[in-house]
């Protein structure tokens, strides 16, 4: 249903019959292909300790958790949604379903740009982790992080032009690898105690209100990026009705539970007392060196190979996304047709993904050609991509609360109130990290600006395109969000 007035002659439109996607991925292979997106390793070995620094300290574990709460009442009314849709399109849908198809298209572009950069920033980090394996571990030579970089790229490229169950079963390899070494890396730390025997000050209220809480609840919430993937896929699963909801559900439970976990882990291989001291004296180091102490060497260089894998787990997981959002929005003819059109045997959106990789190799290029400090760039771009990920869930969860209170044929006001929760949430999230955008991109001056403008302004171009094909093109303006 429309919740927006819309011009006369606007209906919806049959889709094309090309544009369809196929798949049969079950509810394990659509959890492991979302959460590789959020790659694990990643998360521990680079996150987690900034998230201490930075936010409230030893009381992380606890800020994981109610962040989960948060993406938890989100997901109760975005799934209850997609189930009354069924439609593809993610974001791009949902919002457009809930806020019409001006607000929409925005959003759409958005989600577009969000993706994109989170890719061209775990190239960078790719690079750099393959190379420093390759130096540590097997005393190898110095390559340049965009040679590794470009070897990532000509793989996804590979993976993306088949069907997403080629791509499903790579992802389940390389995430079942990186769940061992966690649960190894965790049950190492409980079994020897930590460093000062168990404890449990991290859920204490003085540790849980230390340092910046509002930064804490800003971190905590970036590491579920990712989870509203599932509907993306709708496709390309079996049974829609039953696969999304228990996968969304179960991606969920597993980021919360996983992340909490092994932050109190961490916390604990330190002691509460210590920990803040061991991420502010060596940042970087304080993860690896903790699964050197309590798993061993051999476990050590593996996370060093790991965060490689786990970085081109992500590389596959966010190129696929990317690709079915340049791929629906070109279904409905904001791009060329071409690129929503499906491989006649792979079903899959092989131009779409063509084109995604010609465009990261592009940008990579010119990251090359200005020199763009890699760790630098990694850092603009991952910070960049998280705050576009805050713009899309204040929309979402808006959305998603006023097409359940606006759907006359079954109202659902609980569910619309948790999203309303939910937005506020997200929306106070995205006040602090507007606040807080130099630190969350390490941007300052010009170049905080300048990014500020990029990622609101792409949002804006959405807007206006819609409006100019609602006068010029009330053809492709009634396709908007997969209608």
């Amino acid at each position: 249903m429309s919740t927006v007035s819309e011009p006369a002659g606007v209906g919806l439109v049959e889709p094309s019959q090309t544009t369809g996607l196929r798949g049969h991925m079950g509810v394990l292979e659509l959890v492991f292909t979302v959460v590789a997106y959020n790659g694990p390793v990643v998360v521990f070995l680079g996150f987690i300790p900034v998230a201490i620094l930075l936010g409230n300290g030893a009381g992380t574990p606890v800020a994981i958790l109610a962040a989960g709460v948060v993406v938890t009442l989100l997901a109760v009314g975005l799934v209850n949604m997609a189930m009354r849709l069924d439609r593809p399109g993610g974001f791009y849908a949902l919002i457009t379903a809930g806020l019409g198809r001006i607000t929409g298209l925005g959003a759409g572009f958005t989600a577009l740009t969000c993706y994109f950069v989170a890719l061209i920033s775990v190239y960078a980090l790719g690079g750099i982790a393959l190379d420093t394996a390759v130096q540590s571990v097997f005393n190898g030579p110095h390559v340049t992080w965009w040679v590794y970089a470009f070897a990532m790229l000509v793989g996804a490229a590979a993976l993306g032009y088949f069907n997403i169950n080629f791509s499903a079963k790579a992802l389940t390899v390389l995430l079942g690898c990186e769940l061992v070494l966690m649960a190894a890396y965790d049950i190492s730390v409980l079994v020897r105690g930590g460093a000062n025997g168990i404890g449990f000050e991290s859920f204490s209220p003085d540790q849980i209100t230390s340092g910046s809480v509002s930064i804490a609840f800003l971190f905590a919430v970036g590491l579920f990026g990712g989870f509203e993937a599932t509907v993306i896929f709708r496709d390309e699963v079996r049974n829609p009705q039953r696969t999304i909801p228990r996968a969304t559900y179960g991606v969920i439970a597993l980021l919360a539970g996983m992340y909490a976990l092994t932050a109190w882990c961490f916390v604990n291989s330190y002691g509460a007392a210590a920990v803040m001291d061991a991420v502010t004296t060596n940042l970087t180091g304080a993860a690896p060196d903790s699964v050197k102490e309590y798993t061993g060497t051999f476990a050590y260089d593996v996370a060093t190979i790991m965060l490689f894998t786990s970085s081109f787990a992500l590389v596959i997981a966010a190129h696929n996304i990317t690709a079915r959002y340049l791929f629906n929005l070109a279904g409905d003819g904001i791009f060329p047709r071409a690129l929503g059109e499906a491989h006649p045997r792979h079903v899959s959106p092989h131009r779409a993904s063509l084109t995604l990789s010609v465009l990261s190799a592009l940008t990579i290029g010119v990251i090359i050609a200005v020199k763009m400090d890699e760790l630098t760039m990694y850092a603009r771009f991952a910070g960049l991509y998280s705050y576009a990920f805050l713009m899309l869930l204040v929309l979402v969860s808006l959305a998603v609360g006023v097409y359940l209170l606006r759907d006359s044929e079954k109202p659902a006001v609980a569910k619309a109130v948790a999203a309303f929760i939910s937005c506020g949430a997200f929306l106070v999230g995205l006040f602090l990290a507007t606040k807080n955008f130099d630190l969350l991109t390490g941007a300052t001056g010009g170049g905080k600006f300048l990014l500020l403008v990029v990622i609101w302004g792409i949002s804006a171009a959405g807007l206006v395109t819609a409006i100019i094909l609602r006068t010029l093109r009330p053809d492709v303006y009634a396709r908007i969000g997969r209608q």
